[in-house]
Order: structure tokens, then C-alpha cells, then sequence
């Protein structure tokens, strides 16, 4: 039966059924049938997913009354990889129905009527917050300096328009601010890179060459997880092992992860922190068995300097006669006995401690001496060896060491600037261009770590370059000269969530005479928003007109979204943008500010800059002339792989790297100099600096046998799929999808009589957390893993071990360590000695 028949026949049938429900002699009246209003028309927006994952996907908002019905994503084109295939947006961005209507949501201006913490505030309008803030801002300026204002380090929305730099530029047309460095993803890893080629930590060989390899050995890497998006990392990963059936996967991590579930030909558990190690053993049967000396060594000897004695001498030379004052300054760093075949081998100056060994080796990093000499066979075996080292390798005590030790791998194979070869960093991708808001000239020039901000608060009048890692000053001895008085907190969670040691936080914070001004713009009431004096109503993407690109780890396939306001701004929320006009016509500058444009000016001059741009040729559609209507269409697509092979250039023209001697340097020079100048607290183990790659037992350590004999356990931070770091928390939906527990291996779980789903306490020295615990195999003996992001919460009863608060709301850094690494002053989080009870 045609539909159009059917729908007949079942009116004709209604019809029916309605005379036949009433008597027609009946004389009782009759109501009249109700009339309904026909549907409201619907309609749709664009808008991007705008958290710190990598992707930006795009997002189709479809309203009605203006009212949000239902999120949407790309299914614009056909699905076809390569050529267009679709940026669908994983669990999270289809959330944003959820998380914009959250219920707490912020609403209005709030001024703080409690303690820091408490999350008692009073609403307020914005002439009021206005005045707050300009008055804190001004008077803290004055009397402090502007290395006193702090905004902290926050990726919770990748606007372009009305963003952190509304803030930043606000702040620079009165004096600046305290500037910082690093981030809490790749800091340490970003160290490691420039120490050793000069460069970044995501310039790798494009997944696409994966094509070209006939082995994958892959450390600590999990796109299939982290990379979610549908045109993202992790989907180029699954199209690059369907298109080579013969490539063979190693996966090293301590968990089993989703990039693995039969993708991989073995999982190798390893124990976190000892990654190094793991990567000596193999060294180690590379130079023993002769293969370095055979197959490598050539290589080795031109591109490379501190690999032997020879090099290095010949290093030495080569800047006393360059004629280049600063080379010849650095000879005195260099110590030729300090050499990596030395130190592997065993011989030299460490004879007494002997060879890197897979028999040393395996006892320590959890993996069999029988696996470790496999994995080595098969690296020298390998023509293209495509190796990676992911970032969770880098967020340990000195993971600097840790990340430079796995990024020899590649070199000793002598096989870098081959097709199908990577150097051991993250892969390149391709990112379209988007104009930004201009933050304008910062006139301070000083900066300190992202992650220590926490001493400058107590003793930044004495911090200098040479014990504190403060950059920007005249020399190492200048001190930094102030003490951090006011926190600006711009979409992100880093005052209290995702920073270390929330416990330690906490209490600081509750010192109004140290930090005397906490502002905190979000959308929602987030941990860190409970701890600022104003609170300040940012609009959601949903609300927002702006242009978002594909971020940094969106893949190969690059896009662009116009984003166009679905809803109008709810409550008495306003972009940042708007906010920030407000306080500079406050302030008394709201003309330089604004340049005489409105918002609907700049985002004409934003278009028109990524319009223009050379990176954004030749997308499809078409740009259109206008801004207006780039945000009819909405989203734009390019396909930009450019086959990028790590270090091609270099290798195959004869390219200097970026470092001092021109050469990928085995050992640092740069390092060198770190390591005789800087002030380190020797105490701290592990907490120290070597030019070249060494294994380091540091602090919460498997090694470190004096705590494991209160804490067993090893604990890990993971990103879990149901939040991007703590963003998307406050989604239900998610949290239902997503489980919070800590995984346990059956052999831990077992031992301390616990099941699945059983409540536990996971504590130590810094805290206790509530959570359910989940035993599985996926996870090694002795490890424990949660995923990092749930939102602190202080709230239960005080642990009598540790005289702590219980956090109940789960999050990791309740349990971690605020301590800086020795290099990057960087942020520790995996490295964590726990115990687990039941609750």
C-alpha cells in the first residue's frame, strides 16, 4: 500500500471511529474539537564544541520559540575518508542541550558572602560587578605593580571572538599582567623536544605515512579515546590500520585501552614511571648486539652529537673555533665521559652501576625480559619503524627525562626522514586559520611556569630564573619582584580542580591576605567558581556569534565553523567581549578598547582576515563575501594532508635543527648548562637535570620503596571519555555513559577482599577520594587508573589517616602532589603512591 493510501484510509478510519463515540439522537451539545496550533517553524544554527580535546566539531542546533529541540552534527556530505568525510562530534558535543541548560548554569553576576569555598554569593548586577572589578583591579594594580594579576592557564572554550584575549587585551591597555609559560598537557614533553631537535613535541610524521610502515610501536598513545571527533586523531588512526593490513601494533601502556580492543597485535603493561627504563633495555640490545654499529652508526655520526665520547669531543672543537661567543662559552658545559653509548653499555664513567640490561629492566617496568628482546628484534627488524610516544609519558615527576629517553628510540634506528618513519613525537595534522581578537602588547615582560603559580603567591618577590625557572628577567639572580594578589580564573577549572593537590589549594586560598582578588568568568558553577570573590555570567556557544577552527589534533581533515547564536543569551549572561567594553568604559578606555566597532564589525574583520588567509584556499564551499553569510552556511571543509614525514627536510637537504650545534643532540647543551647553573633541591628524588636521556627513580615511585611501604598502589590520572579534562562534568547524561571509578586488577582488588561496584576510599598523605572501584584485567598488577576531571568536593566526613576532608566528588588531584619538575617546572599528576580501602 502507497503511504499516501494508507494516510487516507486511516483519516477515513478516524472519522469513523468519531461518529460511531457519539448517539446521533443524542441532544446533549456537542464541544467543539480542540484546534492545534500548527508547529512553530524550526531552525538551525551552527556552533561549534569548543573544549580543549583538540577537535572543535561542529555542531547543528536546531530550535523552536527559541528554544533549543535537539543537537545535531555533520552529516553535510557524503562520509567518504579523505575527501570529505564527516566531523561528527563524539558523546560530549551531542550533550550541549544538557550542559546549556544546566541547572547551574550561572545566571547573573555573583559577589562571594562566604568563605572562599563555600559557594555563598549574592547576586548582583553587572554596573555593580563592574565596579567591583575595576576598583579590585586597579587599586591591586597600583599598589602591587602588574606582575601582581595573574589570569590563570584555561582551555575550557576555544573562542575566537569573545574570548580569554578580551580579558588579556582589557589588562594590556592598562599595564599588563603577570605572563606565563608551558601547559598542562605538554609541557614537559614541549622541553624534551627542544632539548633535542629544537623544537615542538606535535611535528611528527603525519598518520597518513602509516601507509608506508611495517611497524608501530606506540608508548602511552590512546587517540581512539582522547581523539574522539569523527574527522579527529583517533579516526585517521582507524582508517590508517584498515588501509594497512600488514602493519604490526605494539601498544605499551599501563591500561587497555580503546585504542587497542583488537587493534593491536600485543599489549605490553607497563608500570608508569618506568618508561625510560623500558626504552634503555632496548637501547641496549640495539648497541650490544652490534646492529647500532652496523646499520645506524652512519647516521648517527652526521646527524647527532653525545651519542659516544668521539661526538662530543669533536663538539667541543667544533664551537672553540667557531668564532660564535656563545657556542665557545658553552664548552665548559660539555663532559665527554657523560655520553650515551657509555651510559647504556655500562662502561666509563658507569661501570660501577653496569648495562642497561632487559634482565635489569623487567623486574622494574612490569614487562618480561623476553618481551623486551622481542620488541627490540622487531624494531631493528623493522624497514619503517613508525614509533610514538604519547603525552601521559610527560605528566610524571621529571618526565622531561622520561619523554627525551623514549625520543632515542627513532634516532638510534637511523631511519628518520623515511616514509612510514616517525621521530617519536606526536603527529603532525593539518589546522585551518582563524583570526582572533587582538590581545594587544603585554609591557610586562617576565613569566613564570603555568603550574607554579602557587609559590608565586607566597614568595614571588623572591623568585628567580635560576631557582624558579622565571623567565623574562634581565638575568637568573633578578627576582621576579612580586607576589601574585589577584587570580583571574577565564573559562577554566584550573584554581582548584585540575591543579595539583586541591587540599594544599584550598587552604591558600582561604588566606584573603595572600590572594586578596578572585574573579572567575564561566558559564558554570564549576569548583574553581566557588572559590572567587566575583563570579561573572559568560554566554555559552549556543548564545555566542564567533568563528571557531579544527583546533590542533582534529586529523587531516580541517574546517571552519561560522557560528551563529541559536538562542538569545540567557539570564543576564554576556560574552566576554561585552563584559570586558563594560569594565574599560569603566576604567575609563573603552574607545581604544573597542577601536570604535561593536560585535558585529569585528566579526566582519575576523572573516575577512580567515578568508584571506593562504592556509584556507580552496575549501568547500566556498567562502562567501560575507561574514553574515558564512553563518547561513555555517561549516567549511578541507582536506590537508600533505604527507608530512618528520625531519624530511632536514635529513634530506641538509637542514640545521633548531639546536645549538645544528644536530638532533643525544646530549643537551642546553641542558648541560641548566644542570651546572640552576639551583635544584637535591633532596627531592629524582629532581634532577642530565644532558643526556637517563632513567630517573624519582618521588611516588615504584623504586621509591620507603612510601610504597604505606602506599602500594601506583595511580594514574586518565582522560576518560565522558569529560575533556573537567568540562562536561556537570552532563548527567555523561556521567551515566562514562563511569568515575578507579580501575584495579582482580590480583589488587582481590587482596583487599573488594568487587566491582563496591564504594573505596583511595587515599594518601595529600587526601582521600570516594569512588566506586572497577576490577578489571585492562589494567597491570599494582596499578590503579581514574580518569582525571571530576569536580572536587569537599564534603565528607575529615579522614582520620591523613586529616583530611573525603573528596566524594572523585577528583584526582586531591591525591597528587604540587611539586615542579626540574626543567619545566611542569605538573607531576601521574606519578601517585595510593592506598585503596574499603569505604
Amino acid at each position: 500500500m502507497k503511504r499516501r493510501s494508507f494516510l487516507k484510509m486511516s483519516a477515513a478510519m478516524g472519522c469513523a471511529a468519531t461518529v460511531t463515540a457519539c448517539s446521533p439522537s443524542s441532544k446533549a451539545p456537542q464541544p467543539a474539537p480542540p484546534v492545534t496550533p500548527p508547529p512553530s517553524p524550526e531552525n538551525v544554527n551552527w556552533t561549534a564544541c569548543l573544549v580543549n580535546c583538540g577537535s572543535n566539531c561542529p555542531i547543528k542546533v536546531i530550535t523552536q520559540d527559541g528554544n533549543v529541540v535537539r543537537i545535531e552534527t555533520d552529516l553535510e556530505t557524503e562520509d567518504e575518508y579523505g575527501v570529505s568525510h564527516q566531523a561528527r562530534a563524539c558523546a560530549r558535543g551531542r550533550s550541549l542541550k544538557q550542559r546549556t541548560y544546566a541547572p547551574d548554569r550561572l545566571k547573573t553576576p555573583l559577589r562571594r558572602v562566604g568563605k572562599r569555598g563555600e559557594a555563598k554569593f549574592e547576586p548582583i548586577s553587572w554596573d555593580e560587578a563592574a565596579a567591583i572589578f575595576v576598583e579590585n583591579w586597579q587599586r591591586i594594580k597600583n599598589e602591587y605593580g602588574p606582575k601582581s594579576i595573574f589570569p590563570l592557564y584555561g582551555t575550557g572554550a576555544y573562542y575566537g571572538f569573545a574570548s580569554r584575549s578580551a580579558w588579556l587585551r582589557l589588562l594590556n591597555l592598562d599595564g599588563g599582567y603577570l605572563r606565563y609559560y608551558g601547559n598542562y598537557s605538554w609541557a614537559q614533553q614541549n622541553e624534551a623536544a627542544s632539548a633535542t631537535w629544537g623544537g615542538g613535541s606535535t611535528n611528527g610524521t603525519a598518520l597518513s605515512n602509516l601507509k608506508d610502515s611495517d611497524l608501530m610501536l606506540a608508548i602511552a598513545y590512546n587517540p581512539s579515546e582522547i581523539r574522539q571527533s569523527g574527522s579527529g586523531e583517533g579516526y585517521d588512526f582507524l582508517n590508517q590500520l584498515e588501509q594497512n593490513n600488514g602493519l604490526e601494533v605494539i601498544m605499551v601502556d599501563p591500561r587497555y585501552t580503546d585504542s587497542m580492543l583488537g587493534k593491536e597485535n600485543s599489549w605490553y603493561p607497563i608500570r608508569p614511571g618506568t618508561d625510560a627504563i623500558f626504552i634503555e633495555a632496548i637501547a641496549h640490545e640495539m648497541i650490544s648486539s652490534g646492529w647500532v654499529e652496523q646499520n645506524s652508526k652512519a647516521f648517527i655520526d652526521k646527524w647527532t652529537v653525545g651519542y659516544d665520547k668521539a661526538s662530543l669531543e669533536a663538539l667541543k672543537t667544533e664551537f672553540e673555533n667557531s668564532g660564535d661567543a656563545t657556542k665557545v662559552d658553552y664548552v665548559k658545559y660539555i663532559d665527554s665521559d657523560n655520553n650515551y653509548h657509555d651510559y647504556i653499555m655500562g662502561v666509563g664513567r658507569f661501570a660501577a652501576d653496569g648495562p642497561r640490561t632487559a634482565a635489569k629492566a623487567a623486574p622494574i617496568c612490569g614487562i618480561p625480559e623476553t618481551s623486551i628482546k622481542s620488541i627490540a628484534q622487531k624494531v631493528m627488524n623493522a624497514r619503517a619503524p613508525y614509533i610514538i610516544t604519547g603525552a601521559g609519558v610527560n605528566r610524571h615527576a621529571n618526565g622531561e627525562q622520561a619523554m627525551r629517553a623514549c625520543y632515542m628510540l627513532p634516532i638510534l634506528t637511523g631511519k628518520i626522514g623515511q616514509a612510514g618513519v616517525n621521530n617519536g613525537a606526536l603527529p603532525s595534522q593539518f589546522q585551518m586559520f582563524r583570526a582572533g581578537l587582538p590581545s594587544g602588547s603585554n609591557p610586562v615582560t617576565e613569566s613564570i611556569s603555568h603550574y607554579n603559580w602557587i609559590d608565586a603567591i607566597e614568595r614571588g618577590t623572591e623568585m628567580t630564573g635560576r631557582a624558579d625557572g622565571v623567565r623574562g628577567t634581565p638575568d637568573m639572580d633578578t627576582k621576579l619582584g612580586a607576589n601574585i594578589k589577584m587570580l583571574m580564573g577565564i573559562n577554566g577549572n584550573i584554581l582548584i580542580n585540575q591543579h595539583s593537590d586541591c587540599n594544599k589549594t584550598h587552604e591558600l586560598l582561604q588566606d584573603e591576605s595572600k590572594v586578596e582578588f578572585i574573579m572567575v568568568c564561566d558559564c558554570w558553577m564549576t569548583p574553581s567558581a566557588r572559590y572567587a570573590d566575583l563570579v561573572l555570567p559568560d554566554t555559552s556557544w549556543l548564545e555566542s556569534n564567533d568563528l571557531a577552527n579544527d583546533s590542533y589534533a582534529s586529523g587531516l581533515m580541517g574546517n571552519l565553523t561560522m557560528m551563529s547564536a541559536a538562542i538569545d543569551p540567557l539570564w543576564e549572561c554576556r560574552s566576554m567581549f561585552e563584559m570586558c567594553r563594560l569594565f574599560a568604559a569603566k576604567a575609563g578606555f573603552e574607545g581604544q578598547y573597542t577601536e570604535g566597532k561593536d560585535e558585529a564589525a569585528w566579526l566582519e574583520e575576523l572573516y575577512q582576515a580567515t578568508k584571506s588567509n593562504a592556509r584556507n584556499a580552496g575549501t568547500q564551499p566556498a567562502f562567501p563575501d560575507s561574514y553574515v553569510e558564512a553563518q547561513k552556511i555555517g561549516l567549511f571543509k578541507k582536506w590537508g594532508d600533505s604527507g608530512t614525514i618528520a625531519f624530511a627536510d632536514n635529513i634530506n637537504n641538509n637542514k640545521p635543527f633548531g639546536t645549538l650545534s645544528g644536530k638532533l643532540e643525544i646530549y643537551s647543551t642546553k641542558w648541560a648548562k641548566y644542570a651546572a647553573e640552576w639551583t635544584l633541591d637535591t633532596s627531592i628524588l629524582g629532581n634532577t637535570i642530565d644532558p643526556i636521556p637517563k632513567y630517573q627513580v624519582t618521588w611516588d615511585h615504584y623504586e621509591d620503596t620507603e612510601t610504597r611501604e604505606k602506599y602500594p598502589l601506583l595511580l594514574v590520572g586518565y582522560h576518560t571519555k565522558g569529560r575533556t579534562h573537567s568540562s562536561y562534568h556537570n552532563v548527567g547524561w555523561l556521567r551515566e555513559a562514562a563511569e568515575d571509578a578507579v580501575w584495579m586488577n582482580p590480583v589488587d582488588a582481590g587482596a583487599r577482599g573488594l568487587s566491582s561496584g563496591d564504594k573505596v576510599h583511595v587515599y594518601n598523605d595529600r587526601g582521600t577520594i570516594e569512588v566506586p572501584v572497577r576490577v578489571t584485567p585492562r589494567i597491570a598488577p599494582g596499578v590503579t587508573a581514574l580518569g582525571q576531571g571530576a569536580w572536587f568536593l569537599r564534603n565528607g566526613p575529615v579522614d582520620s589517616r591523613n586529616g583530611k576532608p573525603i573528596d566524594k566528588g572523585g577528583a584526582v588531584n586531591t591525591i597528587t602532589l604540587y611539586r615542579p619538575t626540574p626543567v619545566g617546572k611542569a605538573n607531576p599528576q601521574h606519578t601517585n603512591l595510593v592506598e585503596i580501602t574499603r569505604a
